[in-house]
C-alpha cells in the first residue's frame, strides 16, 4: 500500500531560517532586562558598547557562570533579530525599539512592531544566506501571510480556522511557490484543508535536509522550529491564540483592530531589490545595507494600533466607575474620554477609586495629571485619613508572568520623589494572563537609602520584595 505523504517538490523547496535566541523560553524577560539596561547608553563604539552589554547580560538570573561565547551568542541574537542596537560610522547606539520597550513596558506592542518589519530577506541572518534568499526569488512576510492564511480558512469553513507549526512550514514556509508570492494564501488554506480531509503525513526528511557530520535528518521539531517562533511571536503579539497539545492556532478575535492594521499597512525593506536578477552578488555589497536594514527596523513608532488598550469589558466596567466618580464631583457632566488614553494608569485610576469609595468624602482629589505639567507622577490620589498620595505608575504587560523587578525613572520624578518623600508613591502594575497584580513601593528615595533597591546612573530601578507589597488590582465585578 502506497504512504500517503506530503512533500514539497524538490524544485520548490527552499528553507527559511532566521536567528533562534537561546533564550527564547525566556525571551520575554530576557528583553525587558536588556532594554532596560541598555536604554540609556550613549554613543559608542563598537568594543565598549559590546563590552557593556556583555556586562548587563553577565548579570541576568544565573548567566554569571556562562561561558564567553554563550553571552556572545546571546548579545547576537538580540542586537540581530531584534534590532536593539543601531549603527552610526563604527559606533553603535540603543535602538528605538529598546527605548520604546524600556519606557512602555508593554512585550505585546513589541512583538507587534518586531513582526511588521520582519521580513525575508532581512538583515537578521548573515549575508550569505540573505544571498541565497535573494537568488531564490524570496520576497515573504511571514506575519501578513499567516494572517491572511488564518482569514481565508475561516472564509472557506465557516467558522474559526487554524493551524499548525507542521502544516505552515510544509505547506508555505519552505514552498518557494509562497514564498516567492505564486501561491496565495487562500490557496494554501484549501490545501491544508485538503490534506487533512486525505489525512496525509507530512515528511520531513528531505533530501536537502541531509546532515553529512551526523549521517541523520533533523528531527521533526528543529524543521518547524522557524514558523514556529514567528507563530509563537504573534502569540505574544496577541494577534493569536493557541490551543490543544499539538498547538493549533488560530486568529484572537479580540485583536480585530491590530490585525486590520497590519493587513492594511504593509511595508517592505527595499534595500535588497536592486539585486534581484544579478549574475552575482557579493558579500560585501549586502553587509553595506546592513546598517541600513536596522535603521528600518527601528523607524517605526508611534502606532497607536500596537498600543495596549483596555478591551470591551474593561472599558465598560471603567466608563461605569468613572462615570460615577464624576457625576459625584461635576454636577453629572460625562466623563472625559481622554480618560483611557494610557492602559496602565486608567486602571490604577481605578482601583484607587474602588480603594477609597467607602473610606473617604475627598475622593474628588483623585484624578489623571496631563503629561504637559511634568509634574513627576501620573497621578494624585488620597490617603483614607488626611494627606495626598503621589503616584507613579510602572506597567508592565506580558503573555506569561514574568519575574521583572526594574524599571526606569526620569529625573524630573526621581526629584519629585526626594521631594515628596511619604506621599511618593510608584505602582508597578504587572499584567499577564494569570491576573493583574500591584507592587506599592512607598517613598522609594527612603527604601534606596535602606537598601531595599538599587539605582543605577540611569536611573534603572532595581527593587525587592522588602522595598513595598503586592497587591491585586481592584476591579468592578460584573
Amino acid at each position: 500500500m502506497k504512504e500517503n505523504i506530503y512533500r514539497i517538490p524538490d524544485e520548490f523547496f527552499f528553507r527559511l531560517h532566521h536567528v533562534r535566541p537561546r533564550f527564547k523560553n525566556d525571551v520575554e524577560e530576557v528583553l525587558l532586562y536588556v532594554a532596560t539596561s541598555i536604554s540609556e547608553m550613549p554613543l559608542l563604539t563598537e568594543k565598549i558598547f559590546n563590552n557593556e552589554l556583555n556586562r548587563v547580560l553577565f548579570s541576568f538570573k544565573k548567566n554569571s557562570s556562562s561561558t564567553q561565547k554563550t553571552i556572545d551568542n546571546w548579545r547576537t541574537e538580540i542586537s540581530a533579530l531584534f534590532g536593539f542596537i543601531q549603527e552610526d560610522k563604527g559606533h553603535l547606539f540603543p535602538g528605538v525599539t529598546s527605548k520604546r520597550l524600556a519606557n512602555n513596558q508593554y512585550l505585546d506592542e513589541f512583538f507587534n512592531y518586531f513582526l511588521y518589519s520582519f521580513q525575508y530577506p532581512g538583515g537578521h541572518i548573515k549575508p550569505q544566506n540573505i544571498i541565497k534568499q535573494i537568488e531564490a526569488g524570496v520576497k515573504f512576510k511571514p506575519c501578513n501571510f499567516i494572517l491572511q492564511l488564518l482569514i481565508e480558512g475561516e472564509k472557506i469553513t465557516g467558522k474559526p480556522f487554524s493551524i499548525t507549526a507542521e502544516e505552515l512550514t510544509q505547506c508555505a514556509y519552505f514552498d518557494l511557490r509562497v514564498t516567492t508570492g505564486k501561491r496565495t494564501a487562500e490557496e494554501v488554506a484549501h490545501l491544508i484543508l485538503f490534506n487533512r480531509s486525505t489525512r496525509v503525513e507530512y515528511d520531513h526528511k528531505y533530501k536537502q535536509l541531509w546532515n553529512e557530520k551526523t549521517e541523520s535528518f533533523p528531527s521533526s521539531g528543529d524543521v518547524y522550529r522557524y514558523a514556529g517562533d514567528i507563530l509563537d511571536y504573534m502569540t505574544l503579539a496577541n494577534l493569536v491564540n493557541h490551543k490543544g497539545t499539538g498547538y493549533y492556532y488560530y486568529l484572537n478575535s479580540d485583536n480585530k483592530s491590530t490585525i486590520n492594521f497590519h493587513l492594511e499597512n504593509t511595508t517592505w525593506f527595499n534595500g535588497y531589490d536592486q539585486f534581484y536578477g544579478s549574475e552575482r552578488i557579493l558579500n560585501h555589497e549586502i553587509s553595506n545595507i546592513e546598517e541600513l536594514w536596522f535603521n528600518y527596523v527601528n523607524s517605526f513608532d508611534n502606532i497607536e494600533a500596537f498600543t495596549p488598550h483596555l478591551d470591551d469589558k474593561e472599558v465598560e466596567s471603567i466608563s461605569i466607575l468613572i462615570q460615577e466618580y464624576y457625576s459625584q464631583i461635576k454636577d453629572n457632566k460625562k466623563f472625559p474620554t481622554k480618560v483611557f488614553g494610557d492602559y496602565g494608569e486608567t486602571l490604577i485610576l481605578a482601583h484607587e477609586y474602588l480603594r477609597t469609595k467607602h473610606k473617604s468624602k475627598r475622593q474628588h482629589l483623585i484624578n489623571k495629571i496631563p503629561t504637559a505639567l511634568g509634574v513627576g507622577y501620573d497621578l494624585q490620589s488620597i490617603e483614607i485619613e488626611k494627606n495626598k498620595r503621589y503616584i507613579e505608575v510602572k506597567t508592565t504587560k506580558s503573555k506569561k508572568a514574568i519575574n521583572n523587578n526594574r524599571f526606569k525613572l526620569t529625573h524630573n520624578e526621581w526629584d519629585t520623589a526626594e521631594t515628596l518623600r511619604e506621599c511618593y508613591f510608584i505602582y508597578c502594575l504587572v499584567i499577564n494572563d494569570e491576573g493583574k497584580n500591584i507592587f506599592i513601593i512607598k517613598n522609594p528615595v527612603k527604601q534606596y537609602e535602606l537598601g531595599n533597591i538599587k539605582v543605577d546612573k540611569n536611573l534603572v530601578v532595581e527593587f525587592t520584595k522588602s522595598s513595598g507589597e503586592w497587591h491585586k488590582l481592584m476591579e468592578i465585578v460584573h
